[in-house]
């Protein structure tokens, strides 16, 4: 996962800056939760967790359910310093379930390894049974072709989660013509100079085509409320930071935000901690960040 980029976004109408995230602190002590051959096991395939260090006792704590990018793996997930900073920031698990064949079989993908809602559903399960995790705190949240994974469990496992928090990833198609309701939360980061997973999405050699984000959002948002925001971007100067647009108007008061920034095809553990403190804390602890 690529981060500590300088980014540089776009998009007109009704935009937010972001304050910038505090550094974050040494990297956590805590351990890989799991056995470090197999990683936890459950019938489809395996996961691993990373538990806050300092968790209190007998308390159940949230958890950021964060899924890898095509050729990834749980261990780089748990690998990365500033993720798992951001993890024990917050006070929270980091859960990385693992891709099979090192990548994710959701509708649209090439992947047919197994069926990846039995399979997340398992790692849910297990998790509650067997580590101190509030399973109505539980963020999902991925890179790539991982953020891809997440918008369809947004669609499909929206009660399973708390929020949604996919980078550089969306739908593929064909796009899903409606979802299970209630809408959830959702904030998706996607870099207007991406070219590996494009915002109007592109089609692979094996002819699966990556979904367009904005026709994405409007899965979500069937009413129009996100209507002229691709336009909105194609015409855009390119003002410096990221760069966020909340959805109004849409029938629900979940929040459902597109961030953009200039970069590329890159990921930023600051990211998920303000996806996190918007969703899933409330306004007051949101400290050092702008919500519209």
């Amino acid at each position: 996962m690529a981060s500590k980029l300088g980014l540089i976004g776009a998009l007109a109408g009704l935009v937010l800056t972001v304050s910038a995230v505090a550094q974050p602190p040494a990297p956590a002590q805590s351990r890989d939760a799991c056995p470090a051959d197999t990683g936890c096991r459950v019938a489809s395939g395996s996961y691993r967790i990373v538990l806050p260090p300092q968790a209190p006792a007998g308390r159940k704590v949230g958890a950021i359910l964060y899924f890898h990018g095509y050729q990834g793996s749980a261990e780089e997930v748990i690998a990365d310093a500033e993720l798992v900073a951001v993890a024990e920031r917050l006070g929270v698990a980091l859960i990385a379930p693992d891709g099979a064949g090192r990548s994710w079989s959701f509708p649209g993908s090439p992947a047919r390894h197994r069926d990846e809602f039995a399979f997340v559903g398992q790692v849910l399960d297990d998790v509650a049974a067997g580590f101190p995790i509030d399973s109505g705190r539980i963020l999902a949240s991925g890179f790539s072709q991982g953020g891809s994974m997440v918008w369809y469990l947004a669609c499909r496992m929206s009660r399973r989660f708390a929020a949604f928090a996919p980078i550089a990833g969306a739908f593929w198609e064909p796009l899903p013509e409606s979802c299970d309701g209630p809408r959830p939360p959702l904030i998706h980061v996607h870099g207007t100079s991406d070219t590996t997973v494009p915002l109007a999405g592109r089609t692979l050699r094996q002819g699966s085509r990556q979904g367009d984000v904005f026709k994405s959002l409007a899965v979500f948002a069937p009413g129009g409320c996100t209507a002229g925001w691709a336009e909105a971007v194609r015409t855009a100067p390119a003002p410096e930071g990221l760069i966020c647009r909340v959805a109004t108007g849409c029938g629900s008061p979940a929040r459902l935000e597109l961030c953009l920034h200039g970069g590329g095809h890159v990921a930023n553990a600051a990211w998920v901690e303000r996806a996190w403190r918007l969703t899933m804390q409330p306004p007051a602890s949101a400290a050092g960040l702008t919500s519209p």
